[in-house]
């Protein structure tokens, strides 16, 4: 321990000082200041309007809603539904995938009606669903021979048992999918059913005769045109450019 001498000769102890403990300063909880939380809401609203929207969902309302159009009921074209009674008559549909594309919440959108059945209504009680729409029939078959274009029989044909002039309709299902900005395409629940404008089925009675040589006068069996037409009957549509007005034969024109 230090000492110190005191003038009178005597030992002098010097006192011996230690400071004090510091104790710690309590921590103030800290608190953001109302300006902060107001900036950081701010820019949480700012994030929010950038952010572009959800895309858009297409439900089965929406497709049903769209103007797609319904499939045609076609003939042979060169028959325009001419046919013979109890002979095959070849119908089918015109119809192919449909897109309609739109702008929707800022996404470009397509929504396409896929065909997959076809309801049939040949106008005489008789109906069919098929996969198929159809086709027109080739000039020739498999084998190199000409396909008889009047009594053919086709996934979609028809043989009527009565003459006479039939409305035909086709009820089309359509299935839906669209897709966002070219992505993959998205299935739409359910399916659209779209109603034809009905085509005429012409069918007609084959009559045959034998005959002693070629034609001579127009009033001949056989020798007054390709339809044989009774009182108020009117030629099919093959035909009616070689009939005049009162059912006469006047033969091909042009």
């Amino acid at each position: 321990m230090p000492t110190s001498e005191d003038p009178s000769g005597g030992l002098n102890f010097a006192p011996t000082f230690c400071p004090p403990e510091e104790e710690d300063e309590p921590e103030e909880e800290s608190e953001e200041p109302e300006e902060l939380e107001e900036q950081a809401a701010e820019s949480d609203e700012a994030e929010a309007e950038d952010a572009p929207p959800p895309p858009p969902t297409i439900t089965t309302s929406d497709f049903l809603d769209l103007p797609f159009e319904p499939a045609g009921v076609s003939f042979e074209p060169d028959l325009v539904g001419f046919g013979y009674l109890n002979r095959h008559v070849n119908i089918f549909a015109e119809v192919e995938t449909q897109v309609i594309s739109q702008e929707m919440l800022g996404y470009d959108v397509d929504i396409r009606a896929l065909p997959s059945q076809f309801h049939w209504d040949y106008g005489d009680g008789t109906t069919r669903t098929t996969s198929e729409p159809g086709a027109p029939l080739p000039e020739f078959d498999s084998a190199g021979f000409e396909v008889n274009r009047t009594d053919t029989e086709t996934v979609t044909s028809h043989a009527y048992s009565e003459t006479g002039r039939f409305p035909v309709t086709v009820d089309t299902v359509f299935l839906g999918e669209y897709r966002i900005d070219g992505g993959p395409w998205i299935a739409i629940p359910g399916s659209a059913t779209l109603t034809s404008e009905p085509g005429e089925a012409d069918i007609w009675r084959i009559s045959s005769r034998n005959v002693s040589g070629p034609c001579e006068d127009l009033g001949s069996w056989g020798c007054n045109g390709p339809i044989e037409l009774d009182e108020g009957d009117s030629p099919p549509k093959i035909f009616e450019d070689q009939y005049d007005d009162h059912g006469n034969w006047i033969g091909q024109q042009g």
